[in-house]
């Protein structure tokens, strides 16, 4: 969708997808997933979808993915329409099954949804970089391997070229969308189309912070707003200081950049649709503004940039034709061309030098040139669906696929202590992106800690061991941030906490859906979870493996049976429990109920796919079985051990809702490599046949729903043996 800035591109994907959901259209993905390059954009857009939603009156629910939330209901609903917002970072690297900011093992269920019955959109791709070649390529995957659902995707921007979709998996130019002579003939349309934007170069002095802020002062007229974007963080900051003491408290101004955490963020479009005061406004601003943020000024000033990104900055000026005459003025930023490439810088210095206008109507249209640097291939996708860390718990890197190589970040939080429990994690209100070199500059005199997800505890984080996505708590006291100007990880000055919203990490022998505030045998659990799956396949209505789901959802709890477990959650005896109110920990080292479920399953001569989603419904074994170097070994030296499970270990007789499975002992052979004895293939062998055979995307959203339904059930039980009160 080629249209030009502020002329309604949300408003045309949304609405028209809502239509077919509520016409019925067998067309109609479940979920939108509507795809920003910038955080600060994602707000905004919800909040449009949710008054548009309520103004409609329809049953569709509004998330917004960022890091750090628990479970939501899109997650465990996937029968609900939603519309799903959220940054490139947040939802590629979701798409990709590396999700940024959450918990590992909760990576296959979003990897599946995220793929399955979806309408994406990505909005303003000429600030996507390599994301922009991601998504084409995820495009072309989603043809090659199958969906459940129809998948579709649309990229808008008012600059965008075909061709920049052209990829080695996806050689051809998709539908174009452009507006019409009779949309061009509207006359709000139009009015926008043909506003006065006077354009002249700006005073050379203004290549200087302390140049710009004293232009910015002497231009600004009261009454009205004035915004300045410029190309970097850093500068942005040195101009929004000199213009405070420049200006004291005579006119309000305000910083936007990427570098501010979301409680601070949320008040941005508090300024966006308050009206502007008796003396004006004037907002200093990085790329941020750039696209998707409906505001407009009578002054714009701008550093130069990339074309595209010049022209999407010119829509920040009398967006609606509102004002008789308003001005722009650009500023020759060349030689510094942080974060630009110079040729790119060039071209649209070329272009500017002789131009007078800024209004749509008057701009040349030039197709950016864009090549990107990674560019996601067949079998990096298929490694990826293997979610199993190595030893040192590091996984396959997908960030170059996500962003260029400048914009690395991790994410910050500030607490007033060290983290020392899994309830310590932070939640997505104290999250804020920071470039990870000037993170490592940071941790060369200052301290902060990351999550280990195998070990289960907050580990001291080093330089090195920085990777794009991760999550990093620091001490409030040692600074870097401030609720005005953002992150300056120079600044000394402590920082004020934001609010916490109750988050929390989830290590390798966790199991929270095991101990709730209730107890539960294993035979009511395991019926209720079949019941719930039995509803979602007829809401879905999905006629693909049904009896293989159902079977699951009956059987996926069966290792639970296991002595170890019971021990834990029963020490008394009596009848097998699944659920406990009282949390304890196993007798052995990681121990998972769910491998024991799977062998027992494979035991049986259960299908393959049952066992699977058996194995897979915590994302804690997926593709292989080994085991972990702390854990217990066997008592007889060469029995074979991993996840807990010990080889011959048997499992007692047990009811599984209305069926009673007699003892088994558990055979841990097919995690060897090779064929057994008896010429059985081994786990890996089976799993990867499995996912060959169904498709990556469609094996993960057949795990998101025994995920989605052993969730429910264990949310909302119906029959439990005691409940514990307060």
């Amino acid at each position: 969708m080629r249209v030009p800035t502020g002329a309604g591109k949300t408003a045309a994907v949304v609405l028209s997808w809502l239509h077919r959901l509520s016409e019925g259209h067998p067309d109609a993905p479940r979920r939108m997933v509507y795809c920003l390059p910038m955080r600060v954009l994602v707000e905004q857009t919800v909040e449009q979808a949710r008054q548009w939603i309520a103004a409609l009156k329809l049953p569709v629910g509004v998330a917004t993915l960022m890091g750090g939330e628990m479970e939501e209901e899109w997650e465990i609903r996937p029968e609900r329409p939603h519309i799903i917002v959220g940054t490139q970072d947040m939802l590629f690297s979701r798409a990709l099954n590396r999700g940024y900011a959450m918990s590992r093992y909760r990576w296959p269920a979003h990897f599946g949804l995220l793929n399955n019955d979806c309408l994406w959109v990505c909005d303003e791709v000429q600030l996507m970089g390599d994301g922009l070649a991601t998504s084409a390529q995820l495009a072309a995957f989603r043809e090659r391997f199958g969906t459940f659902g129809n998948c579709p995707t649309i990229w808008m921007s008012a600059t965008i070229d075909p061709k920049m979709l052209r990829t080695v998996d996806m050689p051809g130019d998709p539908v174009e969308f452009k507006l019409r002579e009779d949309d061009l003939a509207r006359e709000d349309l139009n009015r926008r189309l043909t506003a006065l934007k006077i354009f002249a170069k700006a005073p050379d002095d203004c290549n200087t912070a302390q140049g710009l802020a004293r232009f910015l002062a002497e231009r600004h007229s009261p009454g009205t707003q004035t915004i300045a974007v410029v190309n970097t963080v850093a500068r942005a900051r040195d101009v929004f200081d000199y213009l405070r003491k420049i200006v004291g408290n005579a006119v309000p101004c305000n910083l936007l950049h990427s570098r501010f955490r979301p409680s601070e963020k949320r008040r941005w479009a508090e300024i966006f649709k308050a009206e502007i005061p008796s003396e004006g406004r004037v907002l200093v601003a990085t790329q941020v503004i750039e696209a998707g943020v409906d505001i407009s000024s009578s002054l714009l000033i701008t550093d130069l940039a990339p074309w595209s990104s010049m022209t999407q900055r010119f829509g920040r000026c009398n967006r609606a034709g509102e004002y008789d005459t308003a001005h722009v003025f650009w500023i020759d930023s060349r030689p510094k061309v942080e974060p630009y490439e110079a040729d790119e810088l060039e071209r649209a210095g070329e272009i500017v030098r002789d131009l007078k206008s800024a209004s749509p109507c008057d701009l040349p249209v030039q197709s950016p040139d864009y090549e990107p640097t990674h560019v996601l291939r067949k079998q990096d996708l298929v490694d990826l669906f293997d979610t199993t860390p190595d030893l040192s718990g590091y996984d396959l890197d997908v960030s170059r696929f996500i962003r260029s190589e400048q914009d690395r970040d991790v994410l910050l939080a500030w607490r007033a202590s060290e983290p020392t429990t899994k309830d310590d994690a932070p939640g997505r209100d104290e999250l804020c992106s920071a470039p990870i070199h000037e993170v490592k500059t940071f941790l060369q005199k200052k301290a902060a800690w990351a999550w280990n997800a195998l070990d289960g505890k907050w580990i001291p984080a080093s330089a090195e061991s920085l990777r794009p996505g991760m999550v990093l708590v620091l001490l409030a006291k040692d600074g870097g941030y401030d609720v005005t100007r953002g992150l300056d990880l120079k600044s000394a000055k402590a920082v004020a906490p934001a609010p916490l919203n109750g988050a929390f990490e989830e290590g390798n022998d966790d199991d929270p859906r095991t101990f709730l505030h209730y107890t539960q045998t294993l035979a009511v659990h395991s019926r209720e979870v079949q019941a719930m799956m039995q509803g979602l396949l007829d809401a879905l209505e999905l006629p693909d493996y049904r009896e293989d789901l159902l079977m699951a959802a009956l059987h996926h709890d069966w290792g639970k049976a296991h002595p170890v477990f019971q021990a834990t959650v029963n020490p008394d005896g009596g009848e097998l429990l699944a659920k406990s109110e009282t949390q304890r920990k196993h007798g052995r080292k990681r121990f998972r109920h769910e491998l024991a479920s799977a062998l027992a399953l494979l035991e049986t001569h259960a299908p393959a796919l049952v066992a699977y989603l058996a194995a897979a419904h915590h994302g804690k074994v997926r593709l292989s079985i080994r085991a972990l170097p702390d854990e217990d070994k066997p008592e007889t030296a060469g029995t074979k051990f991993a996840r807990g499970i010990h080889d011959g270990d048997t499992l007692p007789e047990v009811r599984l809702g209305d069926a009673v499975k007699p003892a088994l002992p558990l055979n841990l052979e097919p995690m060897l490599l090779g064929q057994s004895a008896a010429g059985e293939p081994s786990w890996m062998e089976l799993m990867i046949g499995l996912r060959d055979e169904i498709g990556v995307f469609r094996l993960a959203y057949l795990e998101a729903l025994m995920v989605a339904a052993d969730c429910r059930a264990s949310a909302d039980p119906k029959e439990v043996l005691s409940w514990r009160t307060k």
